[in-house]
């Protein structure tokens, strides 16, 4: 402890966020490429309030966080329950609807430090402020995902409930016809409709009321024409693929995020052993 204690002595003591937090997240990367952090400022009632997070991670990554380390500080002035509640739902709606390879290990953890030297914020712009800092990051790990050349989100409305859609969401994104298809710009959305037929045992979707399209084009059930097919092509080529899949059931609602899968998946996994 004396080691621990004069080492921490001798770490420069900076202004609130002064310290080199990209330095932090590049301390904590393993395949990562590059390191990863996001910021948001917002008022509090002693001025700005500073929030940032770091994260690691971009393999191993399902059910949830798996494989992933990320990390939020801020100087908001905010009570420790009302603090976990916020937290907790974030988490749900960023790091707990990732997928890069439906695979999993040992560690995950997640975790904000609050100080209150920024004073007291307001609930819910704090709440979308750490939204905005965790998807983000999510968005970073996605797009680095190991051999990874494009982020997907599929985004599932008219469940029953968030939860149905949720199931649905990552089926859709961990399907490895999906997300080949994706990597090759193919606009095949029988992939798509299959990855939400084969969750069996959601016996409420019908088959002739869901639709699906790919950046903005219906692909089903209307017939989809040249036109269409070469414009959902021009959008799977890009960097950032949008899949939606409407079940036409009630208002549940959830977005899941992933990335292609590609030969350099395959080599990253296959040519080293531990």
């Amino acid at each position: 402890m004396d080691k621990i204690e004069l080492g921490l002595a001798g770490l420069p003591s900076p202004d609130r966020f002064g310290c080199d937090f990209e330095a932090v997240a590049t301390a904590i990367m393993t395949t990562d490429t590059h390191a990863k952090c996001a910021s948001r400022q917002l008022n509090g009632s002693r001025g700005q309030v500073a929030l940032m997070g770091i994260a690691k991670g971009v393999g191993m990554i399902e059910p949830n966080m798996a494989t992933l380390l990320t990390y939020f500080y801020t100087d908001a002035e905010i009570a420790p329950a009302a603090l976990d509640e916020v937290f907790k739902s974030v988490m749900d709606r960023t790091f707990n609807a990732l997928s890069i390879d439906t695979d999993t290990s040992t560690s995950d953890s997640a975790m904000i430090l609050a100080n209150g030297l920024g004073g007291e914020v307001d609930r819910a712009e704090f709440e979308q402020a750490l939204y905005e800092v965790a998807l983000e990051l999510v968005l970073q790990i996605a797009a680095d995902g190991e051999g990874a050349s494009k982020v997907i989100e599929v985004t599932v409305e008219g469940a029953r409930d968030d939860a149905q859609a949720r199931r649905v969401a990552k089926s859709v994104v961990n399907s490895p016809l999906v997300k080949t298809a994706v990597h090759g710009a193919d606009p095949n959305w029988g992939r798509i409709a299959m990855a939400v037929g084969k969750c069996h045992e959601e016996t409420d979707i019908e088959a002739d009321s869901v639709v699906i399209r790919i950046g903005g084009q219906e692909m089903y059930p209307t017939p989809v024409d040249s036109a269409g097919l070469a414009a959902a092509s021009a959008h799977m080529a890009g960097s950032h693929v949008l899949i939606e899949v409407d079940l036409h059931i009630a208002d549940g609602r959830f977005t899941a995020y992933g990335c292609d899968l590609t030969d350099g998946y395959v080599r990253i996994n296959a040519d080293y052993t531990t």
